[in-house]
């Protein structure tokens, strides 16, 4: 089945600690992904962003546990759209 959602980075757990595998997470998100995983004892998995904008989500592996999720969406700030600009009221 198609995707419909873009990925936009993808950060992956292992024994090393965490490594970006695709894209340009902010550096902060990933620090902070470092700590949660290390509070939470996370040993494996992944963590993808996907969509653009308002339409952003974060998509975890089966086997990461629920608290680290909790702690990882807390910490994460979704991407900003675009400004169209618009609503601005003329002058005149």
């Amino acid at each position: 089945m198609l995707d419909r959602f873009r990925l936009n980075y993808r950060l992956s757990i292992n024994d090393n600690g965490v490594q970006v595998d695709f894209g340009r997470p902010p550096a902060a998100f990933v620090s902070a992904v470092r700590d949660v995983v290390s509070l939470h004892g996370v040993n494996r998995g992944r963590i993808e962003c996907k969509g653009n904008g308002s339409a952003a989500r974060l998509r975890f592996t089966h086997g990461f546990p629920d608290k680290g999720r909790q702690a990882v969406r807390n910490v994460w700030q979704p991407p900003a759209a675009p400004s169209t600009g618009g609503n601005s009221r003329r002058s005149g």
